[in-house]
């Protein structure tokens, strides 16, 4: 990875005194969206052998 680039999105998050920083980083040439790799992942995991709902909302 590129030490120069930028993260795609920055959360900050506090628990019990302790601030987490996570910096996510996106592959921009991806065919697939988020919610299609999660789609993919539920139904392996579940065992469909039909595809479920390709409208996830995240």
């Amino acid at each position: 990875m590129d030490k120069d680039k930028k993260p795609d999105a920055v959360m900050m998050r506090r628990v019990k005194g302790t601030t987490y920083v996570v910096s996510s980083f996106f592959n921009q040439d991806s065919k697939e969206t988020a919610a299609d790799k999660m789609a993919r992942l539920i139904e392996r995991e579940a065992g469909l052998s039909t595809s479920v709902n390709k409208n996830l909302i995240l």
